[in-house]
């Protein structure tokens, strides 16, 4: 009996330490249990705040471990812990949190502050006085709980700041600082508040709209006029991949652009990747400068703003893409308006909108479009056809040095047509068939009023010469036989050169 005691007593302490082995093996040899120290919060700073506010909590035992930290405001938890010590931890105050103490909690473990974090009501931008302001203008910003202390208040245009001169809880007043033009930004009490923009030192430029013709499917909801509505959820879609748009300035008067604000088509915003903004003065647009060339995908929705580093005067101020149908929101230039006279001599009629006082005689009707005059003759049952182009917007100077060539473009030359440059005092050259024909395939015409007089008069050197109200300036397009007559003419441009050589380089010869 003994012997089987013994052998079972031996069988049963050797399974005793088979079981303890293989439990053993199943942690592993480095199995490890941690048992973390509950955190321990001593105190905390500020003891208010507002949404977004940075809060410091101090105490011991956080660890370092930002994802194993958990804070709440009340029972709302916040969503951004930045920064994690062992005796330091920083956090934005949560957007739906509320009044009450502050609960950290790291593995399961917590522990909460002494004190309550008390919210404050948030500060509001409303509006501004005003859209734009000179160097040290005074500007009054209304909004909501602003608070009192000075000391607590900043006021900038973009990142230049201004002097602050008074705070009330809804209305503070600051002046204006030498900088760029930018959205008014106020910083209360670590609250930032972004507000509208501030032209400074200028305006808001605005002419005749001009741009391309048309849209797609003749959808009249997106021609260019989308562009400067001020409505960002409408858009430009031209009918064809080049695509432009801006204003006219005015004849005498030009734009000095210093900045520019532009949003893309919501649902295309890479149509206005590369597009640029151009300033020129030749109607035609063929001297342009670009002053801005737009080289990342601007952000849908809103506004893009940008400062433009150019001290030239420009008539014409416009967006231009050769890509992506001038698919833009909008457009908004900003600047100053100058005089800018004309040059004594220098003409430019281009027909792009209207047919800037030339009217067709002879009860001859027309119209303005395709970026032309377009002429019908009304002659019916007559062998012959004409249609005089006569300037109705008199006063008109020419100049026999500056400006001596006198041209008109056509888009087709009449056949058989005679032409006449009839002014008051007689036609230069003293009649009809004085004009050059050396252009005669590129459908130009050209007098050299400096080598023809007017009537039997000598050629004038190098003057000017006026034409006022109530005086004929015009060019008689006549004798057209009726058996190679068209329904008429359509004249692509009128305007003065230099030289000859200038004319052929404009025509590209």
């Amino acid at each position: 009996m003994k012997t089987k005691y013994a052998v079972r007593h031996t069988f049963l302490g050797a399974l005793v330490l088979l079981i303890s082995f293989l439990s053993s093996c199943e942690k592993g040899p480095d199995f490890r249990e941690f048992n973390y120290p509950a955190p321990v919060v001593e105190d905390f700073s500020p003891k208010q705040g507002y949404v977004g506010s940075a809060v410091t909590i101090t105490g011991k035992d956080f660890g370092t471990t930002l994802k194993a930290v958990k804070v709440y405001f009340g029972e709302v938890r916040a969503d951004s812990v930045k920064i994690v010590e062992d005796n330091k931890i920083v956090v934005l105050a949560p957007e739906k949190g509320v009044t009450g103490k502050l609960k950290v909690e790291i593995y399961g473990k917590s522990d909460l502050t002494k004190e309550d974090f008390v919210y404050m009501p948030s500060a509001k931008f409303i509006s501004a006085s005003t859209d734009k302001a000179q160097v040290g203008d005074e500007i009054t910003v209304t909004g909501e709980n602003f608070g009192t202390d000075i000391q607590k208040v900043k006021a900038y245009i973009g990142n230049i700041e201004g002097t602050v001169v008074s705070v009330a809880p809804n209305q503070i007043k600051f002046k204006v600082a030498d900088g760029p033009s930018a959205s008014i930004v106020l910083m209360i009490d670590g609250q930032r508040l972004v507000g509208s923009y501030v032209m400074v030192g200028m305006e808001k430029l605005t002419g005749t709209l001009f741009g391309h013709a048309g849209s797609w499917n003749n959808n009249p909801a997106t021609t260019v006029q989308a562009a400067v509505d001020g409505d960002i959820a409408t858009y430009v879609d031209g009918a064809n991949k080049i695509g432009y748009m801006g204003y006219d300035m005015g004849a005498g008067k030009g734009a000095m652009v210093k900045s520019v604000r532009y949003a893309p088509r919501s649902t295309h915003a890479s149509r206005m990747l590369n597009g640029e903004i151009r300033g020129a003065n030749d109607p035609s647009l063929s001297d342009y400068v670009v002053l801005h060339k737009i080289t990342a995908t601007p952000p849908a929705g809103v506004y893009t703003e940008a400062n433009i580093d150019n001290e030239q005067i420009f008539r014409y101020i416009y967006y231009y893409t050769a890509e992506g149908n001038g698919n833009i929101a909008e457009i908004e230039f900003y600047g100053n308006v100058v005089d800018k006279p004309i040059p004594v001599g220098k003409l430019a009629f281009e027909f792009n909108t209207d047919n800037e006082g030339w009217v067709p005689q002879q009860s001859a009707t027309y119209t303005a479009s395709a970026d032309a005059l377009n002429v019908t003759y009304s002659q019916a049952g007559t062998d012959k056809r004409r249609a005089d182009l006569k300037l109705t917007n008199l006063p008109i100077s020419l100049h026999t040095g500056n400006y001596p060539i006198v041209a008109i473009k056509m888009k087709a030359l009449p056949v058989g047509a005679v032409y006449t440059f009839d002014v008051s005092g007689g036609s230069f050259g003293n009649g009809s068939k004085k004009e050059s024909k050396d252009f005669v395939a590129d459908n130009v015409l050209f007098w050299d009023i400096s080598m023809l007089g007017q009537g039997t008069n000598p050629p004038v050197v190098n003057s000017p010469i006026v034409f006022s109200a109530g005086q004929t300036f015009q060019f008689k397009i006549a004798d057209i036989p009726a058996e190679t007559a068209t329904a008429g003419y359509s004249v692509e441009w009128i305007r003065t050169f230099a030289s000859k050589e200038e004319l052929a380089k404009f025509i590209g010869k």
